[in-house]
């Protein structure tokens, strides 16, 4: 990714957000003066927070694959995953997109209310808050009024998980397999993993005799959690999709993405607390039983996908970050050279969730 002058883009959104956005914004609000600051830099989009209530999120890159490297493409993606959230307290609420290029400002860009808490930080309270959320998020589709098919396009549905999972999972791992770099000793956990993936696939059938879709977020990295004293909301969305709530539940209680937080560890009864709460929150037991026989069938693979993707990533982002010098790259390599020294325990810890049994 390349280094962007933040105080450059700062100062032209602005520019062009008094030309335009805010006009009619200041119809919601009560602002006569107007601020503009810097919040963050993701891996998609650059966030400014507009005044107190609002921020803005510019698309500066795609680095996922389905949009083609167009920034329309993702801004669109994520306006339409708001609209079909808009009043359910699950995200952000959507106040203004602007989703092709201006004259004056060559970014996209979404425009919605600041949510004020903390990440993801695995307590209980939280844990039971981001159970509550995603049994928001997964009935949704119990009303007609929110019907998935609107969703897609531009929402990929993703019909048969496990053999995606598993394709995706040999596809990521690959880079590392056939590198000279790579470590005999973590080659062959990444082989067994795969392995132990395969032997699992003919779980799939239970997805289709006990059938449940709905809109899934994908990436729970802590990061992408805001929590606080009342609710726990999800935030980025460019990885959704519409498939099986068990993605969102494996990815949540993945080691890999729990590990991304100081290096933690989920204690199984912690696990058990946020699978319980989640279950209760449903408030329908016809619904429950499905995703239980989801989650019992898929849970594992948004895990196993994860570990092989960051072991090809370790190939792929050193000959990206090799070279730069910032300190974002530096941050970066740095993260690289972590999950290195934690592959082997995580790797252990995604084989024996593979071993679970599973009732038929």
């Amino acid at each position: 990714m390349s280094s962007l002058d933040l105080d450059g883009l700062r100062k032209d959104l602005f520019v062009h957000l008094q030309r335009g956005s805010l006009g009619s914004l200041d119809n919601r609000t009560d602002h006569k003066e107007h601020s503009l600051s810097f919040l963050a830099h993701g891996e998609a989009n650059v966030i400014f927070r507009l005044n107190q209530q609002q921020i803005v999120r510019v698309a500066v890159n795609t680095p996922n694959q389905r949009f083609g490297g167009d920034f329309s493409l993702l801004t669109s993606f994520e306006q339409a995953i708001l609209d079909y959230i808009q009043g359910t307290g699950i995200g952000h609420e959507l106040q203004f997109a602007q989703s092709q290029p201006a004259p004056d400002f060559p970014y996209t860009y979404l425009i919605t209310n600041y949510l004020v808490g903390e990440p993801l930080n695995y307590s209980r309270a939280h844990l039971r808050q981001c159970a509550e959320t995603l049994a928001h998020l997964h009935r949704l589709p119990l009303s007609a009024r929110y019907d998935v098919a609107q969703l897609s396009p531009p929402v990929p549905v993703i019909d048969q998980p496990l053999e995606l999972f598993y394709q995706e999972s040999k596809e990521y791992a690959q880079p590392y397999l056939d590198s000279a770099e790579a470590d005999p000793a973590i080659a062959q956990m990444i082989q067994a993993l795969l392995a132990k993936a395969r032997s699992r696939l003919g779980l799939a059938h239970l997805l289709t005799r006990y059938p449940h879709r709905c809109l899934v977020h994908s990436d729970h990295t802590y990061e992408n959690w805001v929590i606080n004293d009342q609710h726990a909301y999800l935030i980025d969305w460019e990885w959704a999709e519409i498939g099986s709530p068990a993605g969102d539940l494996g990815h949540f209680l993945s080691p890999v993405t729990i590990c991304r937080r100081q290096g933690y560890a989920l204690p199984p009864e912690n696990r058990a607390f946020f699978l319980q709460c989640y279950y209760d929150a449903l408030a329908d037991k016809q619904l429950a039983t499905a995703i239980k026989h989801h989650f019992a069938a898929f849970g594992p693979f948004p895990a196993v996908r994860s570990l092989c993707w960051t072991a090809g990533y370790w190939i792929t982002a050193r000959r990206w970050y090799a070279e730069a010098n910032n300190d974002s790259a530096i941050e970066r390599i740095r993260r690289l050279q972590e999950s290195h020294d934690q592959f082997k325990d995580l790797c252990e810890a995604v084989m024996a969730w593979l071993d679970e049994g599973v009732t038929t």
